[in-house]
Parts: structure tokens; sequence; C-alpha cells
């Protein structure tokens, strides 16, 4: 062997070189020559890791040896150990010391029986390699806090950088105190926590006076002692801690943990993740003004010296930064990628970043080698119930409170609330205080880790299923939202729920989901995907989940019968809403709503069989066959009697209003939706939806203008056009947006000879139709722009209301087309100037 005269101290091991000797609390453990040669290679690298190759070299050189002989003599030796974990294997790379190593010569030995005279050498604080980005303030605040509360607590999340800001921390202190660090990363017992203490300060890891030679180390000088990652061994550290600022009152203590050590006297510090671009930042300088976009950068070019961002990329940089909720650890394994894909790559793979982010520093904990290796640490922490309550909070797809967190595990009220101030402790979830009440919520990555581990439990169908069904119970006034009944906030506070009813459907919908939990929840949340503006998203879904339905039955397969039948309806309605924002008045829209017009009636619910009358109401006036509508208006008002509620009356009024507009008749028109404004007493809009699933008064001052317009007081319709427009943006509902411009503000300015706004109407009317995919809304953008001399064609699709418009606005294509349309005997549309559009392309 290499060190000769030397005592190796671990635990409460002594190990003498060369004699050889083993002893545990002063008493010889025996040890063949073997174990005790691979000891003195483990203990003289002091705990680091020795490969294979080194030793086999220096145990057995010149020897060709098998596998299986050098786990026999690892078995003697762990076995002489006491089989406690002392010797690990990292898997392909070799063995270590789990416990840290003091080293001394005899003399020193020696002379250790007594507390030394003076204080021995501190244990050095690593030195950092790599800048710390983003912690400055931190970092300041901790070293201005510690001298004044003496015990602080850095926690949060596995490869948050704890170690790094403590480090920090205690640099900014040096000048005027003496840092003394632990790791306690390797220790697993934690009756070894004061020993290793011991150990670390030169001193006997053992003994009745082991404590009062820390405590007298401590004291002989004003020392910072930062213990490092005490997760593990919360209560044992706890302990220690609380006695060693009884008995060191000059003392300070800088602990990090993924969980506070809850003793006497500690301040906790929640340390946050790195700020991360936000939706603002947009080019290479300012995305790479984000601390978390500085370190990815200045790692991925450690990696590959050509990296660099620049605004063509930067977008993809700020994606990875924020789908990695600015974590460092996640950060820096990503930028290690950098050598084998590009930023865009990479931000479309993160999907799998538990298997992606997997190149870690070689010297690097293990736990912090991989990203999957840091979460199975703290997972591997938890109690059976965490663990539980943890993969099952892991379905929600955003924030959550604790009566959500009930309703997908089904536990008591008081164990769910334990459970969760558990786990937050632990940093695995994360709470925040919002309208005085409190949310949850799961970063990113912790979430996908929770997903795999549900997946391997077998109860993910059951807590899926479970969170499907409690999202549908969020929605029991869905029926007052479809028809604009709803509380003003309502829909405000149910509009944060739309991811975790993604995922609800999603899982619902697929191969081992549930399809009738699919079509209760769809139909209970369809007016939030309206309110939002996704009607695009909402059609597909309604689509995917109408074909299985088809396919298992015409009239619904499962034993709920009528229940499944009302559900049909709506959907079918709802699916027919979304095909008039999206295609426009397509045969599938008037096909959908006659469908479910027939359902409704053969079950006798006369509320379902009005809400599917105006859809195909709906898709006729929208196609032109303004008579037939007003017959369909006039039995909607029959069908709802005389006693019917406002919100059916003003309906009913309004949809004849519309008919009658439309085939020329302007003055009933304006007598019927006179009624209409005149019965809306309350002044307050309650939300966006009406049985158009648009803003009720932007509908109505739409054909206000439109009417007064016609009515020849064109001044007066441009007032109301620039009063809806500005209501409309303000309602920030595209759908609403759509309606007013499309519909009222764009021709009404186009007719008054305003082309400058108009054209501004316009622009706005095709941002609003492009970022949400609603195509027969961006027809107007091109009709109109075409009657304002802008490049491009109507498309052949556009509907005859659509043409008219555009006729009328001055498309000389579109006057074509309502000029060549048959006579009323060849088809059921009107004479070609018969309706609204009649009188202003008379020439």
């Amino acid at each position: 062997m290499s060190d000769q005269g030397v005592r190796y101290t671990f635990g409460s091991f002594t190990f003498d070189v060369p004699q050889m000797t083993l002893a545990k609390a002063g008493q010889p453990v025996k040890l063949g020559g073997r174990a005790a040669n691979l000891l003195a290679v483990l203990a003289a690298a002091g705990g680091e890791l020795v490969t294979r190759d080194r030793l086999l070299a220096e145990v057995w050189p010149g020897q060709a040896i098998d596998e299986s002989a050098v786990r026999v003599h690892l078995s003697g030796l762990r076995k002489a150990l006491g089989d406690d974990g002392l010797v690990v294997n990292e898997a392909g790379r070799g063995y270590r010391l789990t416990l840290p190593v003091a080293r001394a010569t005899p003399a020193q030995a020696a002379n250790q029986a007594a507390p030394p005279a003076r204080p021995a050498p501190e244990p050095a604080a690593p030195r950092p390699l790599v800048r710390l980005l983003g912690r400055a303030e931190v970092v300041a605040s901790l070293a201005a806090e510690l001298p004044e509360r003496r015990f602080l607590t850095l926690a949060g999340p596995g490869g948050i950088g704890k170690t790094s800001v403590a480090l920090a921390t205690a640099a900014a202190l040096a000048q005027d105190i003496t840092i003394r660090f632990v790791d306690l990363a390797p220790v697993s017992d934690a009756a070894w926590v004061e020993g290793t203490l011991a150990t670390a300060l030169g001193l006997p890891a053992t003994g009745a006076d082991s404590f009062t030679a820390v405590a007298a180390t401590l004291g002989a000088s004003p020392s910072l002692l930062l213990l490092d990652n005490c997760e593990h061994l919360v209560d044992a550290v706890a302990e220690l801690a609380e006695r060693l600022l009884h008995a060191v009152p000059s003392l300070l203590i800088l602990a990090t943990s993924r969980e506070p050590l809850r003793a006497a006297g500690e301040w906790v510090h929640r340390l946050p993740a790195l700020p991360i671009p936000d939706d603002q930042a947009q080019g290479a300088a300012s995305v790479l003004a984000y601390p978390a976009a500085a370190l990815f950068f200045e790692r991925a070019r450690a990696v590959r010296s050509d990296f660099t961002v620049d605004d063509a990329n930067a977008q993809d940089l700020a994606e990875i930064c924020r789908r990695l909720d600015g974590i460092p650890l996640a950060i820096e394994l990503a930028a290690a990628r950098v050598d084998l894909m590009e930023l865009p790559e990479l931000a479309s793979r993160l999907h799998d970043r538990l298997n992606l982010l997997t190149r870690g520093r070689r010297t690097a904990l293990p736990r912090h080698r991989t990203l999957r290796a840091a979460l199975d640490w703290s997972y591997g922490l938890l109690a059976a119930e965490e663990k539980e309550l943890l993969i099952s909070l892991s379905v929600f797809r955003a924030g959550f409170d604790a009566a959500d967190a009930r309703g997908v595990t089904g536990g008591r009220e008081m164990a769910v609330l334990d459970g969760l101030a558990d786990l937050v402790a632990k940093s695995l979830v994360v709470s925040s205080r919002e309208g005085g009440a409190t949310r949850y919520r799961l970063l990113d990555t912790t979430r996908y880790y929770g997903h795999e581990r549900l997946a391997d439990t077998g109860a993910e169908g059951r807590i899926r299923a479970a969170h499907a069904r409690h999202m549908t119970s969020l929605f029991t006034d869905a029926q007052a939202a479809w028809e604009g009944k709803a509380p003003r906030d309502w829909l405000a506070i149910h509009s944060r729920r739309i991811d975790d009813i993604r995922g609800a459907l999603d899982w619902a919908t697929g191969e081992d989901g549930d399809i009738g939990l699919g079509l209760g929840l769809i139909v209970a949340s369809a007016s939030l995907w309206f309110h939002l503006s996704l009607a695009d998203e909402f059609l597909g879904r309604a689509e995917r989940i109408l074909e299985v339905l088809d396919q298992e039955a015409p009239a619904g397969a499962s034993s709920t019968g009528a229940v499944d039948q009302a559900q049909r309806v709506e959907l079918l309605a709802a699916y027919g809403h979304a095909l008039w924002h999206t295609r426009g008045p397509v045969p599938e829209m008037g096909r959908a709503f006659q469908r479910a017009l027939s359902i409704a009636e053969d079950m006798g619910d006369e509320g379902l069989a009005r809400r599917a009358l105006w859809g195909v109401w709906a898709h006729r006036i929208l196609e032109g066959g303004y008579a037939e509508s007003l017959a369909l208006a006039e039995a909607f008002t029959d069908r709802i009697g005389p006693d019917a509620g406002l919100a059916d009356r003003q309906t009913a009024m309004h949809m004849r209003a519309l008919s009658h507009h439309f085939m020329g008749d302007h003055q009933p028109a304006l007598e019927l939706l006179q009624a209409v404004i005149a019965a809306d007493a309350d002044p307050v809009r309650v939300n966006h939806a009406n049985h158009a699933q648009v803003d009720g008064k932007v509908a109505a001052l739409s054909l206000l203008m439109r009417l007064q317009w016609l009515m020849g007081d064109i001044n007066g319709a441009m007032d109301l056009a620039r009063l809806c427009a500005e209501d409309a943006v303000g309602t920030d509902h595209a759908l609403s947006i759509c309606y007013g411009l499309a519909i009222g503000c764009i021709p009404v300015a186009i007719a008054a000879g305003e082309e400058a706004l108009a054209g501004a109407w316009i622009d706005l009317l095709a941002q609003r139709t492009t970022r949400h995919a609603l195509d027969h809304w961006h027809v107007f953008v091109q009709g109109y722009g075409a009657a304002l001399g802008r490049p491009g064609a109507i498309p052949a699709g556009a509907s005859a209301m659509q043409v008219e418009m555009f006729a009328v606005a001055g498309a000389a294509e579109a006057r074509a087309r309502v000029m060549a349309r048959s006579t009323p005997l060849a088809t059921p549309l009107a004479a070609p100037l018969a309706g609204w559009h009649g009188p202003l392309l008379t020439v």
C-alpha cells in the first residue's frame, strides 16, 4: 500500500495502516487479508470513487482476477463493517465509502484523546468552479440575515441550487468568521451524524466526550457551520443543531435541505427557481437577460464553443427555460445536450425529459447526474401515503386546491391537508395564496415524474377517472353559463381549469379511457371552450367523441339511457356552434342541429329541443335562406310560449329581428331589437355567452348599427360602430370581437367611406381569426380586403350571407356571384336581389 503509518477514521471505525487492523468504537473487528487491502484502498481515497480497474491494480497487481472474486471479498468487507451500506457500488463506475474519512499520522492520532488546545484546521468549503448566476440578491440577503438569526435552513427542490447558494453565502461571510463545511449526503444512518461532524472537524468520531470536543472546537472562534444535504437525516440534524446552538452561543448554522428541519430557532428560506423569460421577451438579448437563459447559454458554451443564441432560436431557449421551471440542475442537464441537437429539437423533446436529461457531471453527487435520479432521491424519502398522494396529484396539469385534491384521491379533509403540507415542506408541491385561498401546483418536471410512477402502480385508470369525474362536477351550472345566466365570475374562475379538462379528455378518449366520462365532461365544459374562443380545439375533440359514440350505437351504448341521449343532444348542439365559428354554415352544421332536434323531440325534452331549433335557424340564415329562417324563428317563439323566461323571450325576439333584417324588412326588425334592448334591465355584462356564444351587447349593437345604416342614418351607425368595436375589444373574447367587426363595424365603416378605419378593423379581425383558427370569420378578412382593393380572392366556400356583404362593400367578384344566382324556381336561395342587399346592389 502507498500509505504507511496512517490511521483512517470514518464513523465509529478506525483503520490502521500498515497494521491493517480495524476497530469499531475501540473494539477490534476481524478482517480478512484481501478485505483489509480493499478497505485500505477505499479509505485512502477519502470517500471518493475508486474505479474497478484501480482497485484490481492495487489489491491484485499484475493478476487476472474474475469479477466474482472481487464481489466475494467486498462481501466480506461489508460483513465486517456491519453491512450498513458503508461500501457502495456505483454501477459501471466503481466503489467508494459512504462516510467522510479523516486521515491522521500515529502522533496525531495519539493526541486526539483530548480536545485540542486550539481549533483544529476547519474543513474547507468546496470552491465553486462555475459562476453563480441570478443569485446575488438571495446571497446578500442570507449573508445579512444569518448573523442576526443564527440558524437558517435553505430549502427547495432537488437541483434548485441550494448548495451553490449556501457556499456563496458562506464565502460572503468568510472574512469575519470561520467556515466549517460538512456534507451529509453520503451519511445513510442518523446515528452517524454527530460522528460525521466530529470527523470533519478532525476529532474522534466516538467517545463519551465527543460532543464536548465538537462544541469546544466550534466555540474556539466565531464559526459558521454549513450542514449540506440534510433532508434524509432531518430529525438527527435538528436535534444536533439545537444542542450546538445552546452549547456554542457564537455559532451560526446554515443548513440545506429539501424540507425544513423544524428545529427550535430555525428560520426557513425557500430558494426560488431562477427567473425565466416571460412572453414579452422576444429577441436574443431580451431572453438572455434572464438568469435561467444566461445559465443555459454559459453551460452550453462550455459543451460547444460555437453555440450561439440569436433572434431565430431565442424563443426556443425561452421555451426550454419555462418548461424546466427555471431549475438550475435541469437547465444544466439540458445545456449538456447541445452537442447533439439544436435548440428547436431539444425544446420539442422535453416531453421525454426524464430520459433526455441524463448527462450530468461525472463528479456530481449520484442523485445530481440525471434529472430522474434527483427525483428518485426525493421520492424515496417519502412515506407510503405521501407517495400515493404525490402521484395522484400528478394528473393535475394546472393549479389545484385542497378540495380538488380530495376529489381525486377520495381522502379525508384533514388527511389531505396534512399530506399537502408535508409535500410542500419537502419541496415537491408548490403553494401560493390567491384571492385569500391556498392553491397548489406541481412543477412540470415533478408532474412528469409522477406520471411515470402512477403508471407503474396500476392505479392510473382509477385516479384519472376520479380526475375526470371531479372536473365534470365543477360545471354543475353549465346550462346557465351557456345561456349567459351564470354568475359574473363563474367562467373567469373556471377558465384556469382548461388544461385539466384537456388532460381528462385526452385520457377519456384514449385507448384505456372512458368515453362516457369524456362525453359528460365535454358537454359540461362546452361553454368554457367558447368563452375562451377555443372553438377549433373543441370541434376536434367533439368530433372524436361523436365518432366513438356512433361506432358504439346510434342512441348510446351505456346503461344510463336518457342521460346519455341528453348529453348527445348537448354535444351535437355545441358541435354545431363550433362548426359555425370555424367552417361556417357547412352542411355538417345543419345536420348536427337537425339531428339534435330530432333526438330531443323524441325524448320530449323541450329545453334541449329549443336549443337545437335555434341552431337549425342559425344555419339557415347564415346560408342565405332568410324567409325560411323567419319561419323557424316564429316556430321558436311559438314553442317557448308567452310565459317563457326572459332569456328565451329575448332570444326569440333577436332571432326574428335578424330574419326580418336580412329579408329587407328593417322597421319590424328595429322594433323587435328595441324590445330586446329594453328587456335587458341589467346594464352589467354577465359573461360572453348567448345562444350564439358571443357577447349579447356586441350582438345587439351590431344589428342596431346595420339597421341605422340601412334606414338612412349612416352617421349614427358610425357612432355605434366605434362604440361596438371598443366594447368588443374590451371583452378580449375572440368570438365576440369577430362577430362585432365582421357583421357590423367593418361594413358600416366601408359604407361611410371610412376606409382607413375599416382597414384597421380588418387587420384586427385578422389577428383574432389567425390566432384562434376561426376560418369562417377569416373569410370576412379576405372578402372585405378584396372590397378595399387588397390582393387575394374571395374563397369559393364563402357563404351566401358573406358574399352579399362583400358585394355591398364593393367587391366586384362578390357582386358577380350574387347576380349569377339562379331564381327561386331552381334553388331554395332567394332571387339574386331579394333581401337586405337588393336595394344596395340595384343599378
